[in-house]
């Protein structure tokens, strides 16, 4: 049985065991609710080889942190180290530099992403349409 087929199993015994309560209570009588704001503590637990576990760690590690170096943006954005620092020297994508090496924010780059896409969605309404 994987995780996600023990969470539902868990919902589904959760949710039966209310609906049983429910039919032995009057109907005018509704079940406690929840505390929204209750914490409720899950543990699992997960074999990886070390290759897996260092694959996650870097991952988590690119994907938290805001601030990237120009090989990680460039990753990020799929472009070639030299061609992302190319734009960032002309100012065409958001950067700037840390003793004199290239830093990106990665909520700007983001933001950028939108902008060139929503650009590019603009330019093709503007065309003209050959029927």
């Amino acid at each position: 049985m994987n995780l996600v087929d023990a969470i539902r199993m868990a919902s589904q015994q959760r949710f039966q065991g209310q609906a049983e309560t429910r039919r032995v209570d009057s109907p005018v009588v509704a079940a406690p609710a929840e505390e929204p704001d209750s914490i409720q503590t899950v543990r699992f637990e997960v074999r990886l080889t070390n290759q897996q576990l260092h694959d996650l760690l870097q991952w988590l590690a690119r994907n938290l942190h805001p601030v990237m170096t120009l090989r990680e943006a460039a990753r990020y954005l799929r472009l070639h180290t030299a061609e992302l620092q190319t734009l960032a020297e002309s100012g065409v994508i958001p950067a700037f530099k840390v003793d004199d090496k290239w830093r990106f924010l990665k909520a700007a780059l983001d933001e950028w992403m939108l902008a060139q896409r929503a650009a590019e969605y603009e330019a093709k309404e503007e065309e003209p349409h050959v029927a």
